[in-house]
């Protein structure tokens, strides 16, 4: 091949930081008018009957949004069969709530903590896990999980609390706001925290990162031939899912007030599998997943009462 040919092949091909960033064509009017129904969400809630209700709600539905994308991006996207996710969860929640339970911080200062130590934890977890595959990465995730549930339960009782948990643990405070206006303080916070989290999970997906992860989902031998390292792109990624996790972790503690060794129970793990299950492993097919697990069923008509029915005629006897 000519070097002219090489030239033109070169500039007809997209480069690889072209072809992995879709979302530099993103409409500004798209994201503008996200933003923007965000923003007023609240404002326009609040003057509902059920507006308070409606807003809790979407709270719950960012964080358990922010916990499956950080899930998705290392077992949709980056092929890692983990189940420490929601383990990572409770390291983010019990540290911002020792912080403030045990030693008296602020909040707000204690939840900057929660995704640094759950990211130490998860590189704890990732550097013997990545070295495994198939059904001894679930087996050894899962052991840390039940390690982390056995700590909190029957740890030093400062961080752990007992059997019951962390309770009565300092709640977000937004000066002399209560009622309906602490809501939408606090809505804000998740909403915040949803679109930091989703922008840089989507950004990392469309990168060179996201590209050379999938490689190694698709086809890891090859992909290792082309010189990616396999290991360190995939202890980044643990790195990233578990900040977010831990991030989600805190917020809820400070939110509930608490945090209880229930939520290491398997069904909050059949939970965020079932939203990404019912979504499928892209990112916004995962957000409509969390919304028809989460918010569908309390958004549902009640049914209808059923006729009475004369003894021994439908239904059991």
């Amino acid at each position: 091949m000519s070097a002219d040919a090489a030239v033109a092949a070169t500039r007809a091909g997209p480069r690889l930081d072209e072809a992995a960033a879709p979302w530099r064509r993103v409409s500004v009017y798209t994201v503008g008018g996200v933003v923007l129904a965000g923003l007023l969400a609240p404002l326009v809630l609040t003057r509902l009957t059920i507006g308070a209700y409606l807003l809790t709600l979407l709270i719950l539905f960012f964080m358990q949004a922010v916990v499956a994308q950080s899930w998705n991006l290392i077992m949709g996207y980056g092929g890692i069969y983990s189940f420490a996710q929601v383990a990572l969860f409770a390291v983010g929640g019990w540290t911002s709530g020792v912080l403030v339970h045990s030693l008296g911080w602020n909040p707000f200062l204690a939840i900057l903590f929660s995704p640094i130590v759950a990211v130490l934890a998860a590189l704890g977890i990732g550097l013997p896990t990545l070295r495994l595959r198939g059904v001894y990465v679930v087996l050894l995730t899962l052991a840390f999980h039940e390690l982390a549930r056995v700590f909190a339960v029957t740890g030093p009782r400062f961080i752990s609390g007992g059997g019951y948990g962390l309770v009565s643990v300092g709640t977000f405070q937004f000066g002399d706001a209560v009622g309906d206006q602490r809501t939408i303080y606090l809505y804000y916070v998740a909403a915040l925290i949803f679109a930091i989290a989703t922008f840089v999970i989507w950004r990392v997906i469309h990168s060179p990162l996201g590209v050379a992860v999938t490689a190694l989902r698709d086809s890891e031998t090859y992909a290792v031939s082309r010189g990616i390292n396999q290991f360190r792109i995939r202890l980044v990624l643990f790195a990233i899912s578990a900040f977010f996790t831990g991030l989600a972790g805190g917020y809820m503690t400070h939110y509930n007030g608490g945090i209880s060794t229930t939520v290491f129970d398997f069904p909050r793990i059949i939970d965020l599998l079932a939203m990404i299950v019912i979504g499928g492993w892209g990112m916004w097919p995962l957000i409509r997943g969390v919304y028809y697990k989460y918010l569908a069923p309390e958004s549902a008509p009640p049914p209808l009462e059923a006729p009475p029915t004369a003894p021994h005629e439908g239904g059991l006897s």
